[in-house]
């Protein structure tokens, strides 16, 4: 097999329909208790932007904005409306006389703005994303917004980064004994001579190589067998060379099923600090998604994402505190292996935040609901925490009173 380039496996985004309804968004009673003042309300940033994760059809919200709407049906993966928009509009449904939505997209990001909000959630337009756009002052400006505790923006940014640079959390991972696979992690640039002299040590016939920060859906990624890049030593130098602005990488052994394939994936995912669903993602045929059937499979991948989700756990805080994360993608990869007890093995792949694919049109109850009422949750964490904290946070005083008639109507937290 003669070495090139190649795509990661893509997030799935193949949508499909749903016939039955899922039932209205539910609509709060507005409080007697004087919230801050007359009309005053706290203000939530929601940082929106995937077009690929559309909700069940028919169960948006009527009062979806037409701006936030992907109209070209291609464009949308199946769906004009989506999960992060709908998300931030069940918020507003459920506290409709204490929430104000501040629904944004890629372009309307700056500190600025995030600064008028008292608090901000990042469904999907992270630095990651930033940079697709080639653009450095735009870019620069995100990065500068995740960075800036003004911003008061979750995930923070000790906790993004953790998760943004693999390293982090693979080497975490393996030292609590979590299976993963064999990896060479290089750190300092990119050095053709030295990868191929350790690939060849591990001796594998065939590895991969990619970027081990701030890169998806396969950009920078190369594979192939051993003995081409041995044959051809430029294959590597210029990869070197196209990412000579990138310092780390993961090398890896090119895991197939014995049929050749690329091994399938469990995607696991945690809501509130809890295992929520699974939902299973073929390797190489896009159109084989569908919710994890129970089993062996599902329970040991459950097992194995509940094991990599307490290494999370103990990198997530707020304003320096532990805290339960608000929704976490965990991706557990299956290969079959005659020689395991059970017929196949399973190892963690990818640790995900919120800024990823939540597959919502495979999950076995209504996504929107489930994570409205969880992410009102964390905003009154986050709040909270900000306020005890002492960090400045726009209109305190009224926050405060606000968050405690949240307390009246849905208990402590």
């Amino acid at each position: 097999m003669v070495a090139k380039k190649t795509a990661m496996k893509k997030p799935v985004m193949k949508a499909k329909k749903v016939t039955a309804m899922t039932k209205k968004f539910a609509k709060a009673k507005v409080s007697k208790v004087s919230a801050g003042g007359k009309g005053f309300k706290i203000k939530i940033g929601i940082l929106t932007g995937k077009n690929f994760d559309p909700i069940p059809v028919g169960t948006q919200d009527p009062k979806y904005p037409d701006k936030f709407k992907f109209k070209n049906n291609r464009e949308g993966w199946g769906g004009q409306f989506h999960i992060d928009v709908s998300v931030g509009l069940k918020m507003a449904a459920l506290h409709p006389d204490l929430f104000e939505i501040d629904l944004m997209t890629g372009k309307d990001i700056t500190q600025a703005r995030l600064k008028k909000n008292h608090v901000n959630m990042n469904f999907w337009y992270d630095v990651g994303v930033a940079m697709l756009q080639k653009d450095k002052k735009h870019t620069k400006e995100v990065m500068a917004a995740h960075k800036n505790p003004d911003c008061r923006m979750w995930p923070s940014w000790e906790y993004y980064d953790w998760v943004l640079y693999k390293p982090n959390y693979m080497k975490q991972c393996i030292k609590a004994g979590i299976p993963m696979i064999d990896t060479i992690f290089i750190e300092d640039g990119f050095d053709p001579k030295n990868v191929l002299k350790q690939v060849q040590a591990k001796k594998w016939d065939k590895f991969f190589v990619k970027p081990a920060h701030y890169t998806f859906f396969g950009a920078g990624a190369i594979h192939g067998k051993t003995q081409d890049f041995i044959d051809n030593p430029s294959l590597l130098a210029n990869y070197a060379k196209e990412n000579k602005s990138m310092k780390a990488f993961l090398v890896q052994p090119y895991t197939l099923k014995p049929n050749g394939k690329v091994f399938d994936e469990v995607r696991n995912f945690f809501i509130d600090g809890e295992w929520a669903y699974s939902v299973y993602t073929d390797g190489t045929d896009y159109e084989g998604v569908y919710e994890q059937p129970p089993g062996a499979v599902k329970d040991a991948c459950k097992e194995i994402a509940c094991r990599c989700y307490k290494e999370v756990l103990k990198a997530a805080k707020w304003q320096g505190k532990p805290i339960k994360t608000l929704m976490n993608r965990i991706d557990v990869g299956v290969v079959p292996d005659k020689s395991k007890p059970k017929g196949f093995r399973v190892f963690i792949n990818e640790i995900e935040l919120e800024m990823t694919t939540w597959l919502a049109r495979y999950v076995p109850f209504n996504l929107c609901d489930r994570m409205g009422e969880a992410a009102t949750k964390k905003a009154r964490e986050l709040l909270t925490g900000l306020l005890k904290s002492g960090r400045k946070v726009p209109d305190a005083a009224k926050v405060k009173q606000v968050l405690e008639v949240l307390e009246e109507r849905l208990g402590p937290l």
